[in-house]
């Protein structure tokens, strides 16, 4: 359970260093990301990008974690209310708009989930395994920025996709309901992470240089190792209520 934590975090703090490191590779695109009436906006765009990396060194070294985790799921929690209710509001037929929004609703989770904190812990898995669901269910509509992307020369994409689909509901619904143990995150994360290493390195070494593939990237390797930590979770999570003290 440890090495599934360990793994986790370093998946999830790695991302998050490079997302900070963009937000200042591309400040002025990520500055159009700020809502118009939030003043000094290459400022925010800076402080953001610290903020990630401050907080993902943090995480990996074990220090200061509680309050580095605590403070990345309220920074996550205002993105959403701030920018991603507000374009769902005025875009709520966008599905890429609908995923952004929920890749940070389970980012959240799983920053809750690290804070080693059991009422935040049981509230971060519920947080990362809902949305996990709603994801999951747009690889029915074969939308091609979904999470676990299946790569295009698997044969018979659409049938791998929808059994991709399948999987991650069926593990995100053991999640949520606390059947065998940590098994369902494992094989999720197993499968998430695979499948972001068989879909994005090809991408990347044909164009390395390119920053909208290291965040695609990026976002699927943070949602693996949310899927890590999930799995690492304290046994009390997966005993049946009548169990669980």
């Amino acid at each position: 359970m440890i090495k599934l934590a360990i793994i986790g975090k370093w998946f999830y703090a790695v991302a998050f260093i490079v997302f900070g490191i963009q937000h200042f590779i591309y400040a002025e695109f990520a500055a159009t990301l700020i809502p118009a009436w939030i003043p000094w906006h290459l400022f925010w765009t800076y402080f953001v990008g610290v903020a990630f990396i401050l907080a993902a060194i943090s995480i990996i070294i074990n220090k200061y974690a509680l309050f580095s985790c605590v403070m990345m799921g309220i920074m996550l929690a205002m993105f959403i209310l701030l920018m991603h209710i507000p374009n769902l509001v005025n875009h709520p037929q966008d599905p890429q708009r609908w995923t952004r929004a929920l890749q940070d609703v389970l980012f959240m989770g799983t920053a809750l989930m690290l804070t080693g904190e059991l009422k935040l812990q049981t509230a971060g898995k519920y947080l990362f395994a809902v949305p996990i669901i709603i994801l999951a269910l747009q690889h029915f509509a074969h939308a091609n920025f979904v999470t676990a992307k299946v790569p295009a020369w698997f044969p018979a994409v659409e049938v791998w996709d929808y059994i991709v689909g399948i999987v991650i509901i069926v593990a995100a619904i053991g999640i949520i309901t606390n059947r065998y143990m940590g098994a369902p995150a494992l094989m999720l994360a197993i499968l998430l992470f695979t499948l972001a290493l068989l879909y994005h390195v090809p991408l990347l070494i044909a164009d390395v240089h390119s920053g909208q593939q290291w965040t695609g990237a990026m976002l699927d390797i943070a949602i693996a190792g949310g899927a890590f930590v999930v799995a690492a979770l304290p046994a009390v999570y997966y005993k049946p209520a009548s169990m669980a003290t």
